[in-house]
C-alpha cells in the first residue's frame, strides 16, 4: 500500500491543472487511491499489485482503472518481454505528469488556431508543418515504441491493441483515449489540430523507420477520444512476453 507521503506526493501531482474529466474520474476516493499508488510506482502496475496496494478487490480495481483510463489519468500497456511464454500481463502508468503539462498549455493552443485559422493556412499545409516537426518528437531510440511514448508525452494515453499476428506483420494499432487538446478541437477549425496532428504521427514515423506508412488515421470525438492510429510497414515485432522459438 502506498506510504502517506508518497500519497501525499501523488495527489500534488495529480492537484494541479486537471481537465473535468480527469477532476471527475479521481473525485472517487478509491480512483484517487489508485492514482496516488501508480504515482509511487516508477514503471507500472499490474492489476494483482495495485489490488495489493490499496486493498481492493482485483475486478474492483479493473473497472476504476477502466473509468481513469478513458479520462486520459492512467495508460495501459504490455508489461515487459520476460522469455515466458503466455499473454503479458498489462501495466498501469500514470499518464497525469505528461497531461497535466499539455493541460496548461490548452487556452494557448486554442490561441494559436484562431490565430492559423485567421491566416486562412489550409489543412494541407498544417500537416506539412506538422510532419516537419514530427521529427523532433521521438526521443531516444528511433524504435517502434517511441511512437506510443511520444503520444503518452503530450496526453493522449496512447493503449496499443495490435494482435500478435499483426505485431509480426509489422503493423502497430493504437487507441488514444484521451484528447488532450478537445477544447480546441471542438472550437472552429479544430480540424487543423487534426490535421498537425496527423503530419506529426507521419514525421515521426519518418524517424522511427521509413518504409512504415501511416494506414489509418480516425479521428473520433475529442470528448470521448479512442482516436485510431494504425501504422503498417514497421519490422516484424514480437509480441511481449512471448519467448522468441528461434532462440529456443
Amino acid at each position: 500500500m502506498a506510504t502517506r507521503g508518497q500519497g501525499r506526493a501523488g495527489a500534488a501531482v495529480l492537484a494541479a491543472g486537471l481537465s473535468p474529466e480527469e477532476a471527475g474520474a479521481l473525485a472517487h476516493p478509491s480512483r484517487r487511491r489508485i492514482a496516488e499508488a501508480l504515482g509511487s510506482g516508477e514503471a507500472g502496475l499490474t492489476v494483482a499489485a495495485l489490488a495489493q496496494r490499496v486493498e481492493l478487490h482485483p475486478n474492483a480495481v479493473r473497472q476504476h482503472l477502466d473509468v481513469l483510463q478513458r479520462a486520459g489519468v492512467v495508460v495501459a500497456a504490455p508489461s515487459a518481454p520476460t522469455g515466458r511464454r503466455g499473454r503479458p500481463s498489462t501495466v498501469y502508468a500514470l499518464a497525469a505528469p505528461h497531461a497535466v503539462a499539455a493541460l496548461g498549455h490548452r487556452e494557448l493552443v486554442r490561441l494559436l488556431l484562431e490565430f492559423v485559422r485567421r491566416m486562412r493556412t489550409d489543412e494541407d499545409e498544417i500537416e506539412a508543418f506538422g510532419r516537419e516537426q514530427g521529427r523532433h518528437l521521438v526521443a531516444g531510440e528511433p524504435e517502434p515504441g517511441a511512437l506510443a511514448a511520444s503520444f503518452a508525452g503530450l496526453g493522449f494515453a496512447p493503449e496499443e491493441v495490435t494482435s500478435e499476428g499483426d505485431r509480426r506483420a509489422g503493423a502497430m494499432d493504437l487507441r488514444l483515449r484521451a484528447c488532450p487538446f478537445k477544447e480546441a478541437v471542438l472550437a472552429e477549425g479544430g480540424h487543423l489540430i487534426c490535421a498537425l496532428h496527423r503530419g506529426l504521427v507521419r514525421g515521426a514515423l519518418a524517424r522511427i523507420d521509413d518504409t512504415a506508412e501511416l494506414a489509418v488515421f480516425e479521428p473520433k470525438d475529442p470528448v470521448t477520444a479512442g482516436c485510431r492510429v494504425l501504422v503498417t510497414g514497421l519490422g516484424p515485432r514480437d509480441t511481449p512476453g512471448r519467448e522468441d522459438p528461434a532462440a529456443a
